[in-house]
């Protein structure tokens, strides 16, 4: 028990330290804490159910978009994190995996039954632009959590008169 609770306190010390920043987090940028989300569930279950060749389907079919999220992902890190993205990066890479496996071991032999639909129900997507509002519309386990900002108004000038658009966040 003490190994766990050590485990535990190490990782939420681990999680504290790469709390999201208390300004809002960009659109995109949730999209991209999504689909990571998404992935990881998905790679969770494959290894506890032995379904690593659905796992490897998914990837197989997804790949861009998936890269393509990775790399705003890292992007993120980058921009909030500086010079220390990388680690902050592989931290949350880490602690997002142990809490997936650690809600997966808490549901015991109802998780394989709870979540290997996920499988069946991405691949049933007509294409890969679809994956990031599925990926949303997941309960998936973070070891974060995220406020998306609101769109803002921004002013426009056009000719003589002001007029206010929306900005994509």
């Amino acid at each position: 028990m003490r190994v766990v609770t050590t485990a535990l306190a190490m990782m939420l010390a681990a999680g504290q330290a790469l709390a999201v920043p208390s300004e809002c987090t960009r659109a995109a940028d949730r999209t991209a804490f999504d689909t990571e989300g998404l992935k990881s569930e998905l790679m969770v279950t494959a290894l506890a159910c032995k379904q690593q060749e659905k796992y490897n389907e998914f990837i197989r079919t997804y790949q861009p978009a998936v890269a393509a999220e990775e790399k705003d992902l890292n992007a993120y890190f980058k921009r909030v994190y500086g010079k220390r993205y990388r680690n902050a990066y592989d931290e949350y890479i880490s602690n997002l995996a142990n809490a997936q496996s650690d809600n997966s071991l808490k549901s015991g032999t109802a998780f394989c039954s709870e979540f290997q639909s996920m499988f069946d129900e991405v691949m049933s997507l007509h294409n890969a632009s679809e994956l990031p509002d599925y990926a949303n519309s997941q309960d998936i386990v973070q070891p974060a959590s995220f406020q998306t900002c609101a769109e803002l108004p921004v002013k426009a000038v056009h000719g003589k008169h002001r007029t206010t658009h929306k900005k994509a966040a």
